[in-house]
């Protein structure tokens, strides 16, 4: 262990961390070895320490790849890398497990216990991705490449392996376009807890252009705690950070002890729509698009922009002349409040009837998944499972809760009319008239 943890470091020094086994498949973590106050650098890794896409690029593959994603890169570079016993990054290979625990590798069996749920169905689409991704580059590049790729390290698998290993261990900022693995970095665990954040930082001075991956304490850590980040914070100020289904599918995670579970709503805005071309203007003129996905979860009403949007999905008829080129700067506005009770009667009737669709698709009830937990042992994939369809249902039938609550209360809502009267001074905040008085004063 002690020669596979040297390697893993490539000279980097570690003064307040230990690395060790976490769990009995040999995964590794981070663990503090003195205490470290909240604000102060864990470790620092050097870019120099990265794998990069200019690590790629550099390497006897770089002309094959250099016009492929930035991750397939170097999901391509760690297959390369693989197949030669004496490879630079061998250490670093060395710590990486044969198999992610990632639901792309989860059998028939476990995912079985996903039926019904979002994320079987967003297992099987990476999975139908990256089938048709390895068919693909199996025509184009490894077949006439066979020395840089010989045919045992690029099979079917071997491929998973290689981008579920890039996608299970890469986070902001180092993502996306700057994607990069970067050993001990990555050997934080996911906590929904405050724990520690990945931060770029000068390296080498002032005048340096060089970088430095620190992994900073957000709290204060005691000796012999476990280093830990959430995986699925969020990343912007209007970002909302991830679902447990989110965080599981790309990282193989789940924090059972603080669960965050819920729902992704697609929805979009039917071609056949009698007004689509107004509707769409309308959401075009608002940085929307005509289809958009909206998070629901159980301890959360939906949101203002979900509500406005599904309003101008059900707006017909009567209500129909808020799309008027008259009131097109001011029709997204109207639609963030009740437009009308036929329109907002047909908004509660179509996500109650969804939400009760959905969550008759399941094999299991919430009771049913309680019940199961109880008999689950902690941190087994069985769990994860339970945990995610668990998460589901409570967000289903949490929304189906609110439109129903909602549903009841519709008479004593108040409308686009009512407001536009009250307004002018027509109505008072009671909803009574105030040109009835006009009359009553008898002056007219």
């Amino acid at each position: 262990m002690q020669s596979l943890l040297f390697r893993i470091q490539r000279g980097l020094p570690l003064k307040k961390l230990n690395v060790r086994p976490e769990t009995v498949e040999g995964d590794l973590s981070l663990v503090v070895s003195k205490p470290t106050k909240k604000g102060q650098p864990l470790v620092a890794v050097p870019s120099s320490a990265w794998l990069t896409q200019q690590v790629v690029r550099s390497s006897s593959i770089g002309s094959l790849v250099q016009d492929l994603e930035p991750w397939l890169q170097i999901a391509l570079f760690l297959l390369h890398e693989r197949s030669k016993p004496d490879a630079a990054w061998q250490g670093y290979l060395d710590s990486i497990p044969a198999q992610p625990d990632v639901p792309l590798f989860w059998s028939e069996e476990e995912l079985s216990q996903l039926e019904g749920t979002q994320l079987l169905s967003s297992v099987q689409g990476y999975r139908q991705f990256f089938e048709a991704k390895h068919a693909e580059l199996e025509e184009q590049l490894f077949a006439a490449h066979r020395n840089a790729f010989p045919p045992h390290s690029h099979e079917l698998d071997d491929f998973l392996w290689a981008v579920a290993t890039v996608r299970s261990r890469v986070h902001s900022p180092l993502d996306g376009e700057d994607v990069a693995l970067v050993p001990l970095a990555d050997l934080v665990q996911h906590s929904k807890v405050q724990g520690a954040r990945w931060q770029l930082q000068l390296a080498g001075g002032l005048f340096s252009k060089a970088q430095a991956l620190v992994v900073e304490a957000e709290r204060d850590y005691a000796e012999g705690e476990v280093v830990t980040m959430d995986y699925g914070a969020p990343v912007t100020g209007e970002d909302e950070g991830k679902l447990d289904s989110q965080v599981l599918l790309d990282y193989g995670a789940l924090d059972a002890v603080r669960p965050q579970g819920g729902f992704i709503l697609s929805l979009a805005l039917p071609e056949d729509d009698k007004y689509y071309d107004d509707k769409a203007d309308i959401l075009e003129l608002n940085g929307l698009s005509e289809a958009a996905s909206f998070v629901l979860r159980a301890n959360e009403e939906p949101s203002e922009q979900l509500l406005g949007f599904l309003r101008l999905l059900n707006l017909s008829g009567q209500d129909a002349f808020l799309l008027e080129p008259l009131f097109r700067n001011e029709a997204w506005g109207h639609m963030l409040a009740p437009v009308s009770e036929a329109n907002e009667r047909a908004v509660y009737e179509s996500m109650m009837d969804g939400c009760r669709a959905a969550l008759q698709g399941y094999a299991t009830t919430i009771d049913d998944d309680l019940l199961a937990l109880r008999d689950t042992l902690p941190g087994t994939r069985l769990e994860k499972a339970i945990m995610v369809r668990l998460g589901e249902k409570e967000t289903l039938d949490a929304t189906l809760a609110f439109f129903e609550e909602r549903y009841d209360k519709l008479a004593s809502l108040e409308f686009y009319q009512e407001r536009r009267l009250k307004r002018l001074g027509l109505l008072d905040d009671d909803g009574g008239s105030t040109y009835d008085s006009f009359f009553v004063d008898g002056i007219a």
